[in-house]
């Protein structure tokens, strides 16, 4: 058996980046991502997300419980997926080829 050596706090900041990193790896791979670097990126965008989300997922489950894991990964994980976007529109808006 694994065993690591974290408090709460760690469990749940390293939760918190994983599910932030499987957010941008999923933006990064969509064809509506507006930051052309990202983009060029994010070809293994969806694999690397699903990798992260799972790494995320069992984090939070081994901190906080299987309920509440998974209802606190759905909550972080959305909520980085809602502000990636808003943040890319605000930022510079990517630019219309006609």
């Amino acid at each position: 058996m694994i065993t690591v050596a974290l408090t709460s706090l760690g469990f749940c900041s390293l939760a918190l980046v994983g599910s932030a990193f499987s957010a941008l790896a999923l933006y990064a791979a969509s064809p509506h991502c507006r930051w052309p670097r990202l983009r060029r990126a994010g070809r293994l965008g969806r694999q690397i997300s699903l990798v992260a989300a799972v790494a995320a997922l069992w984090l939070w489950i081994a901190n906080l419980g299987i309920a509440t894991g998974v209802v606190v990964m759905l909550c972080s994980w959305m909520l980085a997926a809602v502000l990636l976007p808003l943040l890319a529109a605000w930022h510079r808006p990517a630019q219309v080829m006609r």
